[in-house]
């Protein structure tokens, strides 16, 4: 006679119990969090490599590592979970300030670096709305708390919020917010009396400042130079 098919199911069931099915490996490329310095941490905590990278959003060379670099970082290094990165921003001037403030409303660690990325990938777009000189003029005697939402008015730099999924009154609220700007000024201020950066794209491995490294094909050799040690 056929077993019936409660039967079959019930055998199965005793068959499985008890085995364990193995653990799926952690996407580390979606694991970001914020750091104490400031930044945002995107992969295993853990990883026995630690690149940091100081960058301007309005500095095209750390445009050309975003768009260059992070991908084949995150494929192959982030991905395996023996390198992670820690982005911090390094603020040029007026605009660098008032697109970190931007940053810094967003919800969560991940949705700042979703919006980095999109600050790097139209930076072009985004800069040819710059000030022009009477612009400029104007700003100099806009008061400071007002500052910030004067130059993203004048660059459309709040309509492009908005249009990327930052609320409108969020928007008004955090570019009034100098405190956001400060922690922003700190972070710079840290980098320079810590690393002597004054300029971007900079690398930190494992606590060391890399010297003479602005783009991807000079810091993959280090990164593999340092993984090879581990």
């Amino acid at each position: 006679m056929m077993p019936s098919r409660r039967a079959l199911l019930a055998s199965a069931l005793l068959m499985f119990s008890g085995t364990a099915l193995p653990a799926a490996a952690p996407d580390w490329n979606r694991r970001v969090a914020a750091t104490p310095d400031g930044g945002w941490l995107v992969g295993n905590p853990a990883a026995p490599v630690k690149l940091v990278e100081y960058a301007s959003y309005t500095c095209p060379h750390c445009k050309h590592f975003a768009d260059e670099g992070w991908p084949a970082l995150r494929k192959n290094y982030i991905a395996t979970g023996k390198v992670s990165l820690e982005f911090r921003q390094f603020a040029l001037n007026p605009i660098d300030l008032t697109e970190g403030m931007l940053v810094r409303c967003t919800a969560t660690p991940a949705a700042a670096m979703a919006i980095s990325e999109k600050m790097f990938a139209q930076q072009e777009a985004i800069l040819a709305k710059r000030p022009t000189p009477a612009d400029a003029e104007t700003l100099q005697s806009t008061p400071e708390p007002q500052l910030h939402t004067a130059i993203a008015r004048v660059m459309n730099l709040d309509g492009w919020a908005t249009a990327n999924g930052l609320a409108a009154p969020r928007v008004k609220t955090c570019l009034a917010d100098l405190k956001i700007r400060d922690r922003i000024v700190a972070i710079r201020s840290k980098a320079t009396e810590t690393y002597d950066i004054s300029g971007t794209p900079s690398f930190i491995i494992n606590g060391r400042k890399l010297d003479n490294t602005f783009s991807w094909d000079v810091l993959e050799p280090q990164l593999k130079a340092a993984l090879a040690g581990k």
